[in-house]
């Protein structure tokens, strides 16, 4: 009887320290996240602003990739300002369900940018032929409209169930996966595009590519393990790996803004002067590591401007 009575204390000390080091996590994982969203909506929230004024300039130079984007960043400023106030004061079912909705609008609109560029590459008579500005607004409208259906409508709020919403966020993951692979096989085999054109449009589809997979898809695992997990199982370390996906998830909107500097016109002469700083300081290194190379490369141009005084030279130097 007595080791049963200790065997029953030794149960509750143990729950009541699994208790308190919970209740710890929660005081430290709040207060982290409202120091990280108040910083990342200092600096999100005036490049998104700066982006979308930017990009309402390229809509008649590229009305359709201008457009996909403006509205892939204006779903995330609309994240954006509901993870601001929902961290600040509460998270209540009015922001859950914007911030949620948004959420999956902008992943919608990645891969609308990802089947863009594949048909530049793939399809370039069809694209050119088809493309207009009010095509690509209908399109969009479609696009803010698909999520509703992974919802339940209660007004005046919108609901997602996190198994619904896991599901939505992954359907447009194989659909930028399969653009990907496309755009690299087309552009092997495209010739009239230079070879500038063809690491922008790459490079685009690879940053959709890597901020889908390591800013989102982390969040939408994490979601569904949650979802299958009683709340007796979960460990700390579930919970600390689930709060480090949500901090990822809110660094995606910041990514998202990296898109329109492969849709600026003058996204090649950004490359090469990027390019062409980089070989001057290779150059200036070099110069400082191997002086005697620099001074070989000064004795040889004056060498090859004035070829008899060197000439002279040498000989009165034997």
């Amino acid at each position: 009887m007595g080791q049963h009575n200790i065997s029953i204390n030794d149960s509750t000390g143990s729950d009541y320290d699994h208790f308190s080091k919970r209740r710890d996590l929660y005081r430290k994982k709040d207060a982290a996240n409202v120091v990280f969203v108040w910083i990342l909506s200092v600096i999100e929230i005036p490049v998104m602003i700066l982006t979308l004024i930017a990009l309402c300039f390229l809509v008649k130079s590229r009305p359709a990739a201008s457009v996909f984007i403006s509205h892939l960043i204006l779903s995330d400023l609309i994240q954006v300002m509901c993870m601001l106030i929902g961290t600040t004061i509460s998270w209540s079912y009015e922001l859950v369900g914007p911030y949620r909705y948004c959420l999956v609008v902008g992943l919608y609109f990645m891969a609308c940018v990802s089947f863009e560029r594949y048909l530049l590459v793939s399809h370039p008579i069809w694209y050119k032929s088809h493309q207009s500005l009010k095509l690509s607004c209908f399109l969009s409208v479609i696009v803010w409209f698909v999520p509703l259906t992974f919802s339940e409508i209660k007004p005046p709020c919108i609901y997602f169930d996190s198994l619904t919403l896991s599901i939505a966020c992954l359907i447009p993951y194989p659909i930028v996966i399969l653009c990907f692979v496309g755009t690299c096989r087309g552009l092997s085999r495209s010739i009239s595009l230079t070879a500038l054109k063809r690491k922008l449009i790459l490079g685009s589809l690879f940053l959709v590519l890597l901020t889908y997979t390591f800013l989102i898809l982390p969040a939408v695992i994490m979601c569904i393990i949650d979802q299958y997990k009683l709340p007796n199982n979960k460990t700390l370390s579930f919970e600390k790996s689930y709060f480090f996906a949500q901090l990822l998830l809110f660094v995606n909107p910041l990514a998202d803004c990296m898109l329109y500097l492969f849709m600026r016109p003058d996204a090649g002469d950004l490359m090469k002067c990027c390019r062409h700083q980089r070989w001057k300081h290779n150059q200036d290194e070099h110069s400082v590591v191997n002086p005697q190379s620099s001074c070989s490369t000064v004795v040889c141009c004056i060498s090859a401007q004035k070829p008899e005084s060197h000439s002279l030279n040498t000989c009165s130097s034997v």
